[in-house]
């Protein structure tokens, strides 16, 4: 049984690995293997142990267990941007899991506490235009590619991606239950 949490500090470097593990599955396509063989996995270290060790108010981690093992996890900001509101910034599940509705239930518990701050806010993420597969996901769930652009994520070779967004909360809700 999947049980959802919010992130702790212990929990950086399982959301680090899983994060990794994400990327060099996923994205070799569009980024380096260099950078995905000898750089993500410390590039994601150092972002998740800074991330999990600040309090923020308008941020929040969101990770799925299974068998007392992080498999997949979210982190939402609030109020990000001023057109496209909150910002879905990460979404990742382990290969293990994914089609099993680990995503869909922590993208739900992303948008009730978005809900709870903000249920007019919209809320939007970026993909890769060659991740069909979440783009797909994403579509089922009431979103709407709103933008088309190149990627500022590091070693990404200005690989295209796309804006994703949901006119609130409550539609992503509705979709995703």
């Amino acid at each position: 049984m999947i049980h959802l949490r919010q992130a702790q500090r212990s929990d950086a470097d399982a959301i680090a690995h899983l994060h990794t593990a994400g990327w060099r599955d996923t994205y070799t396509k569009v980024m380096s293997a260099d950078f995905l063989e000898n750089q993500a996995q410390e590039d994601r270290l150092s972002h998740w142990r800074s991330a999990l060790n600040q309090s923020n108010e308008s941020e929040t981690v969101f990770v799925a267990e299974y068998d007392g093992k992080v498999e997949g996890f979210i982190c939402i900001k609030l109020h990000y941007d001023a057109q496209w509101g909150c910002y879905i910034d990460s979404l990742h599940v382990s290969s293990s899991l994914r089609g099993h509705g680990v995503g869909k239930q922590l993208l739900w518990r992303a948008a009730e506490w978005v809900k709870s701050r903000d249920d007019e806010s919209p809320l939007y993420l970026w993909v890769f235009e060659d991740n069909t597969q979440a783009t797909a996901f994403y579509q089922r769930l009431g979103g709407t590619i709103v933008e088309r652009t190149l990627s500022d994520m590091p070693s990404s070779d200005n690989a295209q991606v796309f804006r994703i967004s949901w006119k609130n909360a409550g539609q992503l809700l509705t979709t995703a239950c």
